[in-house]
């Protein structure tokens, strides 16, 4: 039989264009952080522009001009002062991290006095936290302590428990000073990279509608079957993330300007690190809240005692509660809600597979594959009798809101 090069592309047309379009994304992969700003810039910039003509009455163009001047105005105020206030605080508490040290080992040793049933635990779970290497190259070292300490007094040498906790604090301490660096760089990279990102979304924005009907132009070109099998699930999904990363920044700069009022009630110092921490880690669903919340701890304990870090981890209990039962039900919706075991298992598969990346998208475009691509309703009739009570026919609520009646199961 003849090979037919015409019948093999109809026989696997969907495939072989879709095999495309996800080289087309493997080969621009060094410009994602550019096409991710690029893509969360216009579609925040489309939602304030309708609020400029609706509230404000301005012309299409002036409210595009607008809400891009105040993102100018943004963009030079954090680099003209939050910036370098960031880099101030993350120098000095990286120079406190010596001092941390001493803190911990004697919160410790207070807490173990008063409570001797916890060291075994704390030390176990130290003890899993350090690299095997480092925990052979610790025990030879002990062992020579104890022999060249044998004819010493008792207690004229640092305990075992407390050697252990030194190591684990200094590899730990070890890991954020040779991350701080490469962050703070990043930052100032990111802040050159939106300056290019907001030219092109500004010239996207301005020009949307043209640029919206010369890509409608593809259905009459050789590239037809190529529009038609993927412009509605790469709009759809597009849409599905601009809601959640739109949804997920105002939960951000809420937690961030909770947190900020908190920690200057308590005069924690170091608030503009620390806010800027809570601000990023916040875009990481559930995981988000215990990332920031430990550098912010070991602040307040370095500075104030155990009594504010305790004062501290009741603040973000707080905010985590306004945040669970508050910010995400009114901002996010019932339609971008994942149970959080699975939003758990989601990003630890994402941050294993694709990093940073993996963490920051991996919740919408879960929820895209589950409930668009999979089709798995919104609603069952078992939450919507729950939540409204309904009663009838088995109701399901497609990913686009459309409902549709079913028979009671039996």
């Amino acid at each position: 039989m003849e090979f037919s090069l015409d019948q093999f592309y109809r026989l696997n047309r969907r495939i072989l264009i879709w095999a495309a379009l996800f080289f087309l994304i493997w080969l621009l992969q060094d410009f994602f952080a550019l096409i991710f700003m690029v893509f969360v810039l216009t579609f925040i910039a489309a939602l304030f522009s309708r609020l400029g003509r609706r509230y404000l009455h301005l012309p299409n163009r002036a409210a595009i001009i607008l809400v891009y001047a105040g993102f100018l105005l943004a963009l030079f105020l954090f680099v003209r002062f939050v910036a370098p206030q960031v880099i101030r605080e993350a120098d000095t508490l990286l120079g406190n991290l010596q001092q941390i040290e001493v803190t911990l080992l004697q919160q410790k040793s207070d807490l173990v006095r008063r409570y001797p049933s916890l060291n075994p635990i704390l030390m176990g779970y130290v003890r899993s936290n350090i690299p095997e290497k480092q925990l052979s190259e610790h025990a030879a070292a002990r062992s020579e302590v104890h022999r060249a300490s044998a004819g010493q007094e008792p207690g004229s040498s640092v305990s075992d428990d407390d050697a252990l906790i030194v190591l684990f604090i200094r590899h730990q301490f070890g890991r954020i000073r040779d991350t701080a660096p490469s962050v703070l760089k990043q930052l100032w990279k990111a802040s050159a990279t939106m300056l290019l990102a907001l030219l092109f979304s500004f010239l996207i924005s301005l020009d949307t509608e043209r640029l919206r009907q010369e890509v409608e132009s593809l259905q009459v070109s050789r590239l037809h079957d190529f529009y038609e099998q993927t412009a509605q699930p790469v709009v759809r999904f597009g849409y599905v993330v601009g809601q959640a990363l739109q949804a997920q920044a105002l939960i951000a700069f809420t937690n961030t300007v909770l947190t900020l009022v908190g920690l200057l009630v308590l005069g924690i110092p170091n608030v503009a690190v620390l806010s800027l921490i809570v601000f990023l880690c916040s875009f990481v669903p559930v995981l988000g809240v215990f990332l920031s919340t430990t550098p912010i701890v070991l602040v307040a304990l370095n500075a104030a005692g155990l009594g504010r870090a305790l004062s501290v981890v009741g603040l973000v209990v707080g905010i985590h509660l306004v945040e669970a039962y508050v910010l995400n039900p009114l901002i996010y919706g019932r339609q971008l809600k994942l149970n959080p075991v699975l939003i758990v298992i989601i990003l630890f598969i994402g941050h294993h597979a694709f990093g940073l990346w993996g963490m920051l998208l991996g919740v919408p475009v879960a929820h895209y594959l589950i409930h668009d691509v999979l089709g798995v309703p919104l609603w069952d009739r078992r939450r919507l009798a729950a939540a409204g009570g309904l009663s009838g026919p088995e109701v399901a609520v497609s990913p686009q809101g459309a409902t549709e009646e079913r028979p009671p199961s039996r």
